[in-house]
């Protein structure tokens, strides 16, 4: 009986103990809670109390911008970019006009040629050529036969390369038209010595009465003298000469030492002709011949019908130029 007394009070007394340490555990969970809610109110309060005026600066504020104001005022500036170097533009150096300078060739365009009588056409002049010398020879009379041909010799020269050059013109002076028209040209030399002949056709197809044709030969280098001219022709038995009209012409230098005159010919006849001849004579400002130049157009030329043409003259110093057309009517 005393073992289980003690025994049960053994038990109480544990039992009595361990709600004393719930309760103990309670009471320290409540003060816990009480502190923590304590504190809590106690920061809210605090913030309240605390807050900055609407707009308005707090004491750490300021205390933050004197700060930064004492670095800003202890720190090292940083460089100040220079401005990059302006490019200074160049000078503009302004050249004068180029002064043009008056042109030997020719540019003013002829008028049409309605017939083979030549028609001098006005051009503008030229210095003299270089390397070619004007002379003088002893002209020797002609005593052959032949047609009544006078021979106008305009120019007599040596050229650059040594030979002798001849230019003049053929005129009919009898009253019947001859084709065929030559020049013969015999020379001689200081010592008598003769040389020749040199036989050259007129570009002209056919030489009517009171008409004129040009012409141009050359001879070999010599010591001459003298020379003698004879023209020669046939009268026209069954071919007739035909007139062309001329129109478009153009004349200029062809870069290689020639003038070229260009154009068109027509045949205004109420029949068809055939091989139309253009012949050029270039003549300086004294009115001599100084170059002869001709084209033949190999064609059938039909009532109304055109041809273009195109004739290169030798270059040579010239005031204007002359031309001969001519066609063939059967």
């Amino acid at each position: 009986m005393i073992f289980a007394r003690l025994g049960s009070s053994r038990y109480n007394w544990k039992h009595q103990n361990t709600r004393f340490e719930l309760l103990e555990d309670r009471m320290r969970y409540s003060h816990s809670r009480c502190f923590v809610v304590s504190a809590f109110l106690a920061v809210v309060l605090l913030s309240a109390c605390c807050a900055p005026a609407p707009g308005g600066a707090t004491e750490t504020d300021v205390e933050v911008t004197e700060e930064a104001a004492q670095v800003a005022e202890t720190s090292t500036p940083s460089p100040t970019r220079m401005p990059s170097p302006t490019r200074t533009p160049r000078p503009t150096v302004t050249l004068p006009a180029p002064t043009v300078e008056p042109t030997s060739e020719p540019t003013q365009v002829p008028t049409q040629v309605p017939t083979s009588t030549p028609t001098p056409q006005p051009l503008i002049s030229a210095p003299p050529a270089s390397g070619v010398v004007e002379i003088e020879l002893e002209r020797l009379p002609n005593n052959d036969p032949g047609p009544p041909f006078t021979i106008l010799v305009d120019t007599l020269r040596i050229r650059e390369d040594g030979r002798y050059e001849v230019l003049g013109r053929v005129r009919n002076d009898g009253d019947q038209i001859y084709e065929g028209i030559s020049v013969r040209a015999s020379f001689l030399d200081d010592k008598g010595g003769g040389y020749g002949p040199v036989d050259v056709y007129a570009p002209c197809p056919f030489l009517e009465p009171g008409a004129e044709c040009p012409f141009s030969l050359q001879m070999y280098a010599r010591p001459y003298v003298a020379y003698r001219l004879h023209a020669n022709g046939t009268p026209v038995v069954y071919r007739q000469p035909a007139s062309l009209v001329l129109s478009g012409l153009s004349v200029f230098r062809d870069g290689i030492g020639n003038v070229r005159i260009t154009g068109t010919a027509t045949n205004g006849n109420a029949f068809t002709v055939r091989n139309p001849t253009i012949a050029v004579a270039l003549i300086d400002a004294d009115g001599d011949i100084v170059s002869v130049g001709s084209s033949i157009v190999l064609e059938e030329v039909a009532p109304g019908a055109s041809v273009p043409f195109d004739v290169r003259v030798e270059y040579q110093p010239y005031a204007w130029y002359e031309l001969y057309v001519q066609a063939t009517r059967d």
